[in-house]
């Protein structure tokens, strides 16, 4: 085995580290998911492996669609999503609302839909992996594969090395699937998550076999500067909790120096505060008016909303000219007046002119519309 094979492996420490960070990451995209199909998304914790790109299978998926992530800050690498094209149908169906699959046909507009559910998927793990590693971290958009095959997937690794990560979740959409999807990366993307994560997280990989072997061992104090500093800790007299505080530590037999915690002595100045006298201030009254006028001249935008409705995203993409949208207002109820998005009063319309007015017949209190909003 080459010393570049070598290091393409994971140890075990890296496989739960990228364990850890996958599952925050998807965790994140199954939230995305959910917000976009309306029910409950779930993706549970990955299984990882290290695996030849020539021994790399999923037939157990085929036919499957290949969704090609690449990104292009913060972190150099790909990520290839692989997912069961019956599963993809069953989700554009429950996008488009559609009875069933069956009538689901991998166009343009399903490519384009498809493509909007990874970007805002891997957008949102994406994010979630900035927020973790505490640095920016930005894909291109998405991009669905042609073709996806054994071969392919091949093509897409083997400028970089002949092994890939392996990582395999298990998808629950409620009610529509029960599936399991792979995610296949680049190890060298791989190793350098794993090695921002534990600077993050403080741990180092490659002492960790030798501070394992430190901590089996008695930990002797070696500094006497450390001792005596602690001696001169305890000889401090008692003092008053408001002008000194002093924190002691009792060390054990089994605690090393870092597990000895003394608390430097921190003067503490307190004084009362002298409050001014509540006195009538005649200029506040005049401020106050003065800047009344000044609101008075500010304009505000008046929207009387004669109807509402709710529509699908699939009927509105069918509206053509001459459709008629029915509201939820039958003809002669009152309008609602709505000043800078508050509703404020209710009215009937009139024409005057030959222009449409609104002729007032209710002011909507505070508290009523607080209550409307509820209903609502």
């Amino acid at each position: 085995m080459t010393s570049k094979e070598k290091n393409d492996l994971l140890t075990e420490m890296d496989i739960d580290v990228i364990g850890e960070v996958m599952n925050i990451s998807m965790g994140t995209a199954a939230t995305a998911m959910s917000t976009i199909l309306n029910t409950k998304v779930n993706i549970t914790t990955p299984r990882i492996e290290t695996i030849e790109v020539k021994d790399f299978e999923f037939t157990h998926l085929e036919p499957v669609v290949g969704v090609l992530i690449k990104y292009i800050e913060g972190i150099d690498g790909s990520n290839v999503l692989l997912l069961k094209e019956a599963d993809m149908k069953k989700i554009l169906a429950q996008l488009f609302d559609m009875e069933t699959s069956d009538a689901v046909e991998f166009d343009e507009i399903s490519r384009s839909a498809i493509g909007e559910i990874m970007n805002q998927m891997m957008g949102a793990a994406a994010g979630a992996l900035a927020s973790f590693l505490g640095k920016i971290v930005n894909i291109s958009p998405p991009e669905i594969l042609d073709v996806t095959n054994k071969n392919n997937i091949r093509e897409l690794f083997s400028l970089k090395g002949d092994t890939l990560v392996s990582i395999k979740f298990n998808l629950s959409i409620d009610g529509l699937v029960e599936s399991e999807f792979i995610s296949a990366m680049d190890p060298l993307l791989v190793k350098e998550i794993v090695k921002m994560s534990m600077g993050v997280m403080g741990i180092d990989g490659e002492e960790e076999t030798e501070a394992q072997e430190e901590e089996s061992l008695p930990i002797e104090p070696e500094e006497p500067a450390f001792e005596e500093s602690q001696n001169q800790v305890r000889a401090e007299p008692k003092r008053s909790s408001q002008s000194e505080s002093v924190v002691k530590s009792e060390p054990r037999s089994d605690q090393g120096p870092t597990e000895k915690m003394i608390a430097k002595k921190k003067q503490v100045q307190v004084s009362s505060y002298n409050y001014k006298e509540l006195g009538e201030e005649p200029n506040i009254i005049k401020s106050v008016s003065n800047n009344l006028d000044l609101i008075m001249s500010v304009p505000i935008q008046i929207t009387v909303e004669l109807g509402k409705t709710q529509k699908k995203i699939k009927d509105i993409a069918e509206l053509t000219l001459g459709n008629i949208i029915e509201l939820d207002k039958q003809a002669g109820d009152q309008v609602d007046v709505i000043a800078n998005g508050r509703l404020i009063a209710r009215g009937d319309v009139v024409v005057v002119d030959d222009n449409y007015c609104v002729k007032i017949t209710e002011i909507i209190k505070v508290k009523e519309e607080l209550s409307l909003r509820r209903s609502s």
